[in-house]
């Protein structure tokens, strides 16, 4: 926010100007190197949600109330704009990383208990963990091709911005599916691993590797158990 605030905005990187982008990446390393910051991430997920929110809201509307071409925006005549922007990005990376990091850690905590995982929520989460990388890659061109369409509609600035919210990660999430994840080219130059393999039948994504080995061959440690282990009676019979 702060240097957001000293530098103003850049015409040539999306209104940000380029120095917030460094601490972005600086502070990911930093939230990688210890678990305290990840913790302190979980803790402030909630109110970091709920001032993100009113304060997208106040963007959106200052942004509406000036003239359509941007200009007061990219020249910084409008004071207070590029530290809101930037106050409101963090807000947003907190409470993303905070409540992902309470799923995670949720689920983990349920699978070190012994407690059945939810199959559909592994499928959905192994799917999003792999596209991470493809879809940041993809996503700036698929918003820049849309919002040229987009930005010439004769229609209130709300309804395109949701409009190009909708459409891009729509075409996103399209490209990734149709032309990155199902060929083995695609994966490696988007620096993917290979196609995992294909899991037994009746197996899913969040089974444990012992369960899905049960589900192939048909047979579990329990029946082998009962198969190899002699009834009580035949234990209890003294020798003749």
């Amino acid at each position: 926010m702060l240097t957001e605030g000293l530098f103003g905005a850049n015409d040539n990187t999306g209104a940000w100007d380029r120095v917030p982008y460094l601490f972005f990446l600086l502070y990911g390393f930093l939230i990688a190197l210890d678990g305290r910051f990840e913790a302190a991430l979980r803790r402030g997920r909630h109110l970091a949600l709920a001032t993100a929110l009113p304060a997208s809201l106040v963007l959106i509307f200052w942004a509406g109330a000036i003239d359509e071409s941007g200009g007061e925006l990219m020249n910084g005549s409008q004071t207070g704009w590029s530290a809101l922007q930037g106050l409101t990005g963090w807000l947003w990376i907190v409470a993303i990383f905070g409540y992902a990091s309470a799923i995670v850690g949720g689920r983990s905590r349920r699978s070190s208990e012994g407690a059945p995982s939810r199959s559909r929520w592994s499928r959905v989460e192994r799917y999003a963990n792999e596209a991470v990388l493809p879809f940041y890659v993809l996503h700036l061109p698929v918003i820049v091709g849309a919002a040229w369409i987009i930005v010439r509609w004769h229609a209130p600035i709300l309804a395109k911005y949701l409009a190009l919210v909708i459409v891009s990660f729509a075409a996103t999430l399209a490209l990734y599916e149709y032309l990155v994840r199902r060929f083995r080219v695609m994966r490696f130059l988007f620096g993917m691993k290979r196609t995992p393999p294909s899991a037994p039948a009746g197996a899913t994504f969040g089974d444990h590797p012992s369960a899905a080995r049960t589900t192939r061959t048909g047979t579990s440690s329990a029946s082998i158990t009962r198969r190899v282990t002699p009834p009580a009676s035949a234990r209890a019979r003294p020798p003749r």
